[in-house]
């Protein structure tokens, strides 16, 4: 069965860019939101098998929509990737407080962006046997 991925990414240069690459190199089907509260809704839907979730999103932060997805028993065990600029110690902290499984920093170098959901769609397929 194919993966469904989740990218929440508000720059439409970047959901492009996502959801062109994974599906084109990691073969999976890839939705996308602009915005936290799209993307929460979409994950609450679909339950798709990894997010990949921008940080400072419109509407709802990539922070609060994590930390709704992670106290929701059905959505709390997808694993969430952040998509961010902010690297500091202190907003890491922030982000791993709020749920985040995993943190890429933009601008994101494509073979550890693609290497980070290959481990993390993996690690899920051996959850799911």
């Amino acid at each position: 069965m194919q993966k469904q991925v989740l990218v929440v990414e508000d720059s439409e240069t970047n959901r492009v860019l996502l959801h062109d690459l994974l599906e084109k190199v990691c073969h999976c089907c890839v939705s996308v939101a602009a915005n936290g509260k799209q993307g929460l809704e979409m994950a609450q839907a679909g339950l798709p098998d990894l997010i990949l979730m921008d940080v400072g999103l419109p509407v709802m932060n990539g922070l609060e929509a994590t930390r709704v997805l992670k106290a929701d028993v059905r959505t709390g065990a997808i694993p969430i990737i952040a998509l961010t600029g902010y690297v500091s110690n202190e907003d890491e902290q922030r982000m791993i407080e709020a749920g985040f499984d995993g943190i890429l920093p933009k601008p994101f170098d494509v073979r550890k962006l693609l290497d980070k959901v290959c481990v993390y769609l993996t690690a899920r397929s051996d959850l799911q046997l």
